[in-house]
């Protein structure tokens, strides 16, 4: 004896609203029988189906698209419709891969600051650096944080704030004080705004709260100038530890770089 299913029992089994399995009917995707009170009635086939209508949408397919599928299918056409699954799946492996490395790139770069040492400047050679930046006045902590979400945001690339340590912002010298003027994040793509040059950096890296950064520009001036270094860009405050991995000020930790050369 053949088995019938009603609209809430299907509804139920697929997770989804009755309303939903009309509008399949509506666009002629499936065709459940009637019973002599009008209800619907669904069989195994309907079953079938909904089964193929479900990993089409997987797949991104709209309605005009399955039922296409449903009415020319085929074994070629399975392959097809499974060649273009397995696309879709192996697209998904490589991005589960950059999101990997990308945790376990970040894991590493927290486990390093174990090892850092603070308070001291000193010159260290670093490679060429490709950014993305957004200009604009910074006058507060908070705008700091909102402009490097609306940064990357903008960006392609999928870039997580927890333990992300290839961004900060960019400080210049104007008027007799140092002045916020945008943020920036390293980047991998082509597409970049500007290169930090290879060459030597001045860095200094301390702990705590942020309000001794302003006296550590003035600090590493000096001490620039009497190692017999001068000044070849603006400071560059890149905050490795802050809100986003502890709820402990003193954590946090900020690492001030500065191009330098010999004079």
């Amino acid at each position: 004896m053949k088995k019938y299913y009603k609209i809430n029992e299907i509804a139920k089994l697929y997770n989804i609203k009755t309303d939903s399995l009309r509008y399949y009917e509506e666009v002629g995707l499936i065709c459940p029988l009637r019973s002599k009170s009008n209800y619907r009635l669904y069989t195994l086939n309907d079953i079938y189906i909904l089964n193929i209508i479900r990993d089409c949408l997987k797949l991104g397919y709209d309605t005009s698209q399955i039922k296409e599928y449903l009415d020319h299918r085929s074994v070629n056409n399975t392959i097809v419709f499974l060649k273009e699954e397995e696309r879709l799946i192996q697209k998904q492996i490589q991005e589960l891969n950059t999101t990997l490395r990308s945790i376990q790139t970040r894991i590493e770069s927290l486990d390093h600051t174990k090892n850092i040492e603070f308070n001291t400047c000193k010159v260290q050679l670093y490679p060429k650096r490709y950014c993305r930046y957004l200009k604009e006045k910074i006058d507060q902590d908070e705008k700091i944080d909102f402009l490097l979400t609306k940064l990357t945001e903008s960006m392609e690339e999928d870039i997580s704030v927890l333990g992300n340590m290839d961004s900060g912002s960019i400080v210049e010298y104007k008027n007799n004080e140092y002045v916020y003027t945008s943020v920036f994040v390293l980047t991998q793509e082509e597409k970049y705004d500007f290169i930090l040059d290879e060459g030597l950096y001045c860095t200094y890296t301390y702990t705590g709260d942020y309000d001794r950064t302003n006296q550590i520009f003035y600090k590493m001036k000096d001490w620039i100038q009497e190692h017999d270094y001068t000044i070849e860009g603006p400071f560059l405050e890149f905050l490795l530890i802050d809100i986003h991995e502890t709820k402990k000020v003193e954590e946090y930790i900020t690492s001030i770089h500065v191009k330098v050369k010999p004079r």
